[in-house]
C-alpha cells in the first residue's frame, strides 16, 4: 500500500499549467494504486502558477489561442517518445514524489513532433500574449517527467520499473484550478495513393501524378543522402575537437568565437544528390505528361543544356547553403557544450567531452535541412521539364505535408496558368509563406488541355498590380526561314524543324515537313503584317470610336524592376480585345474586374515602342465611360496582357554580391544568399494577347490618345494630331514646372526661394547629431547612429544598414541658388510607418500619399552614421515644420531590393528605431562649428558571439520565418 504525502492531497490541482498528456491507453498502463489518477497523468511544459484562479478569461483564451495557432502550424501528429527511466525527487520534504523520466524516441524522432517543440511552442506562446499574470521561475534546466505519486515508498520504484517503454502524448492541455482545456495533436490519414495527409483532389488525379512513389523517391534521397552525411560530420567532428583542444589547451575560450569548419565536401555531396534527384523528379513529370498525352521535347540538367544553367544554378547555391547551415550548428553546439565542461578537466578531457555530446546529438537537423534540400531538387526537376512542355494549368498541392499550416492549406489546389506565376509561389522548394519554413513539401501538378481546350494564360502587366509582366520574343524586319530534318534539338517523333535562316533560332519542331511548311507560311504571314505600316485613314463605322497609341516599350525598366528585352514582343491574330480594369484589389480583397470595352486592330513596331490603333464600343456602358475617362484625361494609361512566355525566356538579373553593404568583417548572411531577391528580370519572349487600360502602366510612356478618323461616327471623340501623340511620352520636365510657395509672404510674381548648395553637401558633424532646424529654414543632423540598436528588437542587436549611396531615397531633385542640381528626398511628417510586408515601390507611395513633406535633403554617410542635409521646403506647414522640429528625430524605412536594404523614407518621429542622443552645438554665421555632447551617448552594443551561439537556433528559426512570412512574429 502506497503510503502518501501532504502533496497527495490535491493542493497542487488548485494551479495553472500547459502539459503534454498520454493518450488513455499510456495513461491507464501507467497508473500505479495510490498514486496520480489516471486522467491526472501527466508532462509538465510550463508551471503558470499556484493559483489558477489569478488567470482571468481573456488571459486564457489569448494563451489557448496561441498554442492551437503553434500546434497548427509546427506540430505533424502525435508525439512518439519512450518512458526510460524512474527517479525519486524532492526527498526530505513535505513533497517527495516518483516521477518517470520521459525522453523523445532516438530511433523515431521526429523534429516536428517532439518533446522539444512542444516545450517551445508552450514558451512562445507565452511570449506572445499581450499581458498574463507574474509566472514563476522554472526548474533549470527543464527536464521532462511524469509524476506517479506524491510518497517516499522506496518499494514503488519497481512498480515505476515494470511500466518503462514507448509512450504517445495526443494532445496539449491548459489547466487553471481544475478547468482545463485540451488541444489535440493532428494525425494523418491514410489515402489511396499512400501515407497522405489527404484524399488526391480530381484534379490532382487528371495530373497523374502517384503521390506515393513522389513521397517514397523523397525519402530514398533523404535517408541515402543522411546515412552519407556521417561521414561529412565525422570529418567535421576531428576539426572541431582539434580547435577544442587547442583552445584549453591555451585556455583560452575565445579562440572558437571564428572557429568553422571546413563544409566543401559537404556541399559537394549534397549538390551531386540534388542533380540527381532533380533528374529523376523530372522523369516523373515527363511521364506524368506522357501520360496525358503530350510530347515533352528533349530536356537537361547537364552543365551543356543552357537553358537549364539557372536551375543548376540554384541547386548549386541551396546546397552550399545548407551545408554551411548545418555546419554552423555543429559548430554552435560544440561551443555550448565546451563552455559548459570548460575547466572540468585536462584539455584532452574537455575535447573528448565536446566530441562525446557531438557524437550523441539527434540527427533531427540534419534531416530537415537535406530534406528541405531535396525538395528544392525535386520541384526543380519537374521545373526543368515544364519549362519546355507545351503550356499548360499549373495547380499548387501540399497533399505531401504531414501536417499543414494556414497558409498551405490557403494555396493548396490553386491554379496558375504560368510557368513564371506558379515559380513565384515555389522559388526555392516549397511553399514561400509556409510558416514551416525548411519542413514544407509543397509542389505543383499540371493538367495539359485535352481534345481542343486551350490552356488558360495571360496576365495584365500593369504596376499597380501584383502581377508579373509578361515577356515575349519578337521579330522585326523580314526574317527568312527554313526547314530542317533531323534537328539535333528535336525528338525522334518531331525531326523536322524551323529555323531561322540568320540566327539558326530554333522556331518549332514537327513530325511531318507539311505541319513544318505550315509555320513557314504563318511566320511568313506573321511578318508580313508586323512590318506593315498601319493605315492612317482606318475605315471605322458604327458606334465607335478610334484610338491610337504606344502599347509597351522594350528595353526600358518598368518601376518594379522587370524589362522586355529588345525584339522580344510578337502578337496575335489580330484583332485583340481591348480591355478596361474596372476594378482593382482594395480592402484586402484580391479581386480585380476587367471588362471588355473595344479592341486592337493594328499593332506595329516604331523603333523600340510597340504601337497599336484600334476602336472603343461605344455601344456599351462600359465602352461609353472608358472614352468618357480618356476625353477627360482621367485615364490613359495601358499595359499589354501577354503569354507564351515560357519559363526559358526568363532571366534573372542577380546583384553581384547579395551581401554587399553588410558590414566590413561582418559574415554572410546565408538566408540572404538562399532567398535573395533580382535586380531585375528580363524577358526575352511573349505574345500580346490583348491590352488593358489601367490608371498606373507598367510603362510611363504607354498612353493612349482618342482620334478623329474620317468618315466614323465617332460619339465625343477628341482630335489628337500625330505630333500630339508623340508628345504623349515627352518627358514632364519640359513642361513648365509651378512655382513653390515661399517661406515666407513675397510679392506676386517673385522667382521661387532657391537654397543654397552648400545646405546638402556632408555638414561634417563630429558627433551624433538629432534633427535640427535652424532659423533660416536650414536642416540637418543625424538620421541613424552606426553601432546603436534597433529598440524594436529584444532577440538581436540589428544595426542601421550600410549602403555606399541612396538612390532609392533620392529621387526628387532641387536646383540651388547657384543654379545646380541635387538630388533629394524628401522628410515626410504627420503619417505612420508603411506596414512591413510592403514593397519598396508601395512604402515609397504609401509616404507620398500619407503625409506631408516638409523638407527636402540629402543624405549620406559618415564617420557617425547617417547624416542629414538640406532645406525646410518653401511654404511648408509651420505646424508640420514645428512638428519636425520638436521631434528632433526621424525614423528610416528602409526595403529589401535587388537583396540589400535600401532606404526609401524618412519619417518625422517621437521615437524611433534607431534613436540619436541629444548634443548641444554652436553655430556661427549658420554654419555648425562645434559640437559638444550634453551627455554621454548610451549605444546599446550587439550580443557577443558566445550570447548569440547560445541562442542560434531560436534566431535562425526567427530569421527564416520573417523572410517566408512577411509581417508574421
Amino acid at each position: 500500500m502506497v503510503t502518501l504525502t501532504a502533496a497527495a492531497d490535491g493542493s497542487h490541482l488548485s494551479g495553472a499549467m500547459i502539459a503534454l498528456m498520454p493518450t488513455p491507453e499510456d495513461a491507464a498502463r501507467l497508473a500505479i494504486e495510490g498514486g496520480e489518477d489516471v486522467d491526472q497523468l501527466h508532462l509538465t511544459l510550463y508551471f503558470l502558477g499556484d493559483d489558477g484562479a489569478q488567470w482571468n478569461e481573456r488571459e486564457r483564451e489569448e494563451l489557448i489561442s496561441n498554442l492551437r495557432a503553434g500546434v497548427d502550424d509546427f506540430v505533424s501528429g502525435p508525439i512518439e517518445a519512450r518512458v526510460f527511466g524512474a527517479a525519486h525527487w524532492n526527498a526530505n520534504t513535505d513533497s517527495p514524489s516518483w516521477v518517470w523520466s520521459v525522453g523523445d524516441d532516438r530511433d523515431e524522432r521526429v523534429i516536428t513532433a517532439s518533446l522539444e517543440l512542444a516545450h517551445t511552442l508552450a514558451i512562445e506562446a507565452l511570449e506572445g500574449m499581450h499581458d498574463h499574470p507574474d509566472l514563476p521561475v522554472q526548474h533549470a534546466p527543464w527536464v521532462p517527467h511524469i509524476c506517479a505519486a506524491y510518497s517516499d515508498e522506496p518499494e514503488l520504484i519497481i512498480e515505476l520499473e515494470e511500466r518503462l517503454g514507448p509512450i504517445t502524448f495526443d494532445r496539449i492541455r491548459v489547466a487553471f484550478a481544475g478547468d482545463h482545456t485540451d488541444i489535440p495533436l493532428p494525425d494523418g490519414i491514410t489515402a489511396a495513393a499512400g501515407s497522405l495527409r489527404r484524399q488526391p483532389t480530381e484534379l490532382e488525379t487528371r495530373s497523374r501524378a502517384d503521390f506515393a512513389a513522389m513521397n517514397d523517391a523523397w525519402h530514398k534521397a533523404v535517408d541515402a543522402t543522411v546515412a552519407d552525411w556521417a561521414d561529412i560530420q565525422a570529418a567535421q567532428r576531428e576539426q572541431i575537437t582539434a580547435a577544442v583542444q587547442a583552445a584549453a589547451d591555451a585556455d583560452d575560450l575565445d579562440r572558437l568565437d571564428e572557429f568553422t569548419v571546413d563544409t566543401d565536401d559537404g556541399a559537394t555531396l549534397l549538390i551531386a544528390r540534388m542533380i540527381a534527384y532533380a533528374r529523376e523528379a523530372g522523369e516523373a513529370q515527363q511521364a506524368e505528361a506522357e501520360a496525358q498525352g503530350v510530347t515533352v521535347p528533349d530536356w537537361s540538367l547537364d552543365d551543356e543544356a543552357l537553358t537549364a544553367a539557372a536551375i543548376r544554378d540554384k541547386l548549386r547555391q541551396i546546397g552550399r547553403t545548407a551545408a554551411r547551415v548545418l555546419g554552423v550548428g555543429l559548430v554552435q553546439s560544440a561551443v555550448r557544450q565546451a563552455m559548459r565542461v570548460w575547466g572540468s578537466g585536462s584539455a584532452s578531457q574537455v575535447a573528448e567531452a565536446v566530441d562525446e555530446h557531438l557524437a550523441a546529438l539527434s540527427q533531427a537537423a540534419v534531416q530537415e535541412q537535406i530534406g528541405a534540400a531535396m525538395t528544392a531538387a525535386q520541384n526543380e526537376g519537374r521545373f526543368a521539364v515544364l519549362a519546355v512542355a507545351p503550356p499548360a494549368t499549373h495547380t499548387a498541392t501540399e497533399i505531401l505535408d504531414k501536417n499543414s499550416c494556414k497558409p498551405c492549406r490557403d494555396i493548396d489546389g490553386r491554379e496558375f496558368t504560368t510557368l513564371a506565376e506558379a515559380r513565384e509561389a515555389y522559388p526555392t522548394g516549397g511553399y514561400t509563406k509556409c510558416l514551416g519554413g525548411a519542413r514544407c513539401r509543397g509542389t505543383l501538378v499540371t493538367v495539359w488541355p485535352q481534345d481542343g481546350e486551350q490552356a488558360a494564360a495571360g496576365m495584365i502587366l500593369a504596376a499597380s498590380a501584383t502581377t508579373m509582366p509578361h515577356q515575349t520574343t519578337t521579330q522585326g524586319g523580314a526574317v527568312p526561314y527554313r526547314t530542317v530534318q533531323d534537328h539535333p534539338d528535336c525528338g525522334a517523333d518531331t525531326p523536322w524543324a524551323v529555323v531561322q535562316t540568320d540566327t539558326d533560332e530554333l522556331m518549332g519542331c514537327h513530325a511531318s515537313e507539311a505541319d513544318a511548311d505550315k509555320q513557314l507560311a504563318a511566320l511568313a504571314a506573321e511578318e508580313d503584317g508586323a512590318n506593315e505600316e498601319p493605315d492612317d485613314d482606318l475605315d471605322y463605322s458604327g458606334q465607335t470610336a478610334p484610338w491610337k497609341g504606344v502599347l509597351a516599350v522594350e528595353g526600358i525598366v518598368t518601376g518594379d524592376g522587370r524589362e522586355f528585352a529588345p525584339e522580344a514582343l510578337t502578337w496575335a491574330d489580330l484583332p485583340v480585345p481591348l480591355r478596361w480594369n474596372k476594378e482593382d484589389s482594395h480592402g484586402g480583397d484580391a479581386r480585380t474586374i476587367a471588362v471588355n470595352v473595344g479592341r486592337i486592330d493594328r499593332i506595329w513596331r516604331d523603333g523600340d515602342k510597340i504601337m497599336g490603333a484600334g476602336v472603343l464600343d461605344l455601344s456599351d456602358d462600359d465602352g461609353r465611360r472608358v472614352h468618357a475617362k480618356i476625353e477627360g484625361k482621367f485615364l490613359r494609361g495601358v499595359s499589354i496582357d501577354a503569354d507564351s512566355i515560357a519559363d526559358a525566356d526568363v532571366e534573372y538579373v542577380f546583384p553581384d554580391d547579395v551581401n554587399a553593404g553588410t558590414g566590413e568583417g561582418d559574415e554572410d548572411d546565408l538566408f540572404e544568399m538562399l532567398f535573395a531577391q533580382p535586380e531585375k528580370v528580363v524577358f526575352h519572349g511573349g505574345r500580346i494577347r490583348a491590352a488593358t487600360l489601367v490608371d498606373i502602366p507598367a510603362f510611363a510612356e504607354a498612353y493612349i490618345a482618342l482620334l478623329d478618323a474620317q468618315g466614323a461616327v465617332v460619339a465625343g471623340g477628341v482630335p489628337v494630331t500625330e505630333a500630339e501623340v508623340e508628345a504623349l511620352s515627352a518627358p514632364e520636365e519640359d513642361e513648365p514646372a509651378p512655382k513653390p510657395r515661399a517661406l515666407h509672404v513675397v510679392a506676386a510674381g517673385a522667382e521661387p526661394w532657391r537654397p543654397p548648395a552648400a545646405w546638402f553637401a556632408d555638414p561634417g558633424l563630429s558627433l551624433p547629431t538629432p534633427i535640427t532646424v535652424t532659423d533660416d529654414g536650414r536642416i540637418y543632423g543625424h538620421a541613424a547612429q552606426w553601432g546603436s540598436c534597433h529598440i524594436g528588437q529584444d532577440e538581436v542587436c540589428v544595426q542601421p544598414p550600410h549602403e555606399d549611396a541612396h538612390p532609392y531615397y533620392r529621387t526628387g531633385e532641387v536646383v540651388c541658388a547657384d543654379g545646380s542640381r541635387v538630388a533629394v528626398g524628401q522628410i515626410t511628417v504627420g503619417t505612420g510607418h508603411a506596414p512591413l510586408h510592403y514593397g519598396a515601390s508601395p512604402a515609397a507611395e504609401h509616404y507620398d500619399n500619407t503625409g506631408a513633406a516638409v523638407a527636402d535633403v540629402a543624405v549620406g554617410n559618415d564617420a557617425n552614421g547617417i547624416w542629414v542635409a538640406g532645406a525646410i521646403r518653401p511654404g511648408a506647414d509651420p505646424l508640420k515644420v514645428y512638428e519636425l522640429q520638436a521631434a528632433g528625430q526621424v525614423s528610416g524605412d528602409w526595403r529589401r531590393i535587388g537583396g540589400q536594404l535600401r532606404l526609401v523614407g524618412l519619417l518625422a518621429v517621437n521615437v524611433p528605431g534607431f534613436p540619436v542622443p541629444k548634443m548641444r552645438a554652436r553655430v556661427a554665421s549658420g554654419e555648425p562649428q562645434a559640437l559638444v555632447a550634453a551627455g554621454r551617448p548610451v549605444v546599446a552594443w550587439g550580443r557577443s558571439q558566445a550570447e548569440l551561439e547560445r541562442e542560434a537556433v531560436r534566431i535562425v528559426m526567427r530569421m527564416l520565418s520573417r523572410r517566408v512570412h512577411p509581417g508574421g512574429r
